[in-house]
Order: C-alpha cells, then sequence, then structure tokens
C-alpha cells in the first residue's frame, strides 16, 4: 500500500493551543500534531489570513477555505474554527499572524501566536 498519507500516523503526540488570544504561546512536539484553536467560527468571519513571516499560509471566505499551503498535511474545519497540523518539522515554529477583514475589505481583527517545535 502506498504511504502517500502516512503523515496522518503522527508520533501520537498531539498537543493543543487556544490561539483566540493574542500573544498565545503553542509548542507541538516534533513530528507530532497541533491543534489549534484559530477562532470560533469561520461563519462569522467575512475574509481570514493566516501567515507567517507575510507569507501567507491560510485563507478563506465566506466559511470557505480558498487556500492552504500545508493542505497536504493538515486540515481547517470552518465549522470549529480549528486547524490541525500534522507531521510538526523544525520550520513551522515562528511567529504566525491572524488577520480578520469585513465585508468592505478593512482589517477587522489581528492577533500573533507564538509556535515553538520540540524535540531532537
Amino acid at each position: 500500500m502506498p504511504k502517500s498519507h502516512s503523515f496522518f500516523c503522527c508520533s501520537g503526540v498531539e498537543t493543543h493551543c487556544d490561539g483566540r488570544q493574542n500573544g498565545a504561546q503553542c509548542f507541538g512536539a516534533l513530528g507530532g500534531t497541533l491543534v489549534l484553536q484559530l477562532m470560533d467560527k469561520a461563519s462569522e468571519i467575512h475574509k481570514y489570513q493566516w501567515s507567517k513571516n507575510g507569507t501567507i499560509i491560510l485563507e478563506g471566505r465566506n466559511n470557505k477555505t480558498s487556500f492552504n499551503r500545508i493542505e497536504n498535511r493538515s486540515l481547517f474545519t470552518p465549522s470549529d474554527g480549528i486547524f490541525r497540523i500534522n507531521n510538526l518539522i523544525r520550520t513551522d515554529g515562528g511567529e504566525y499572524k491572524l488577520e480578520t477583514f469585513g465585508s468592505d475589505g478593512k482589517t477587522s481583527g489581528s492577533r500573533v501566536q507564538q509556535l515553538t517545535i520540540q524535540g531532537k
């Protein structure tokens, strides 16, 4: 059998983080899974962008994901605002920024999360 989806069978270490607060400190195990609460519900937000160093990682509008840079090892569920990242790698660590926009295109909110990857 091909192992194209073996990333869903992580090392068994799953961490949870509430990223709804500005400045949230999140930790994940190298090779593990991070379950990140980015927002309550995407349906309540006209448009959202989650980025790292100016590079968009996740983007959506009107309750649908329009772009996911790491879709091969992640899943965003708009109904509950949870972004699940599997098979964490060192470069996943860093500062992320979530920006939300109203129907007029203007920024309606912004917050940052710091992700630290731990392990050998």
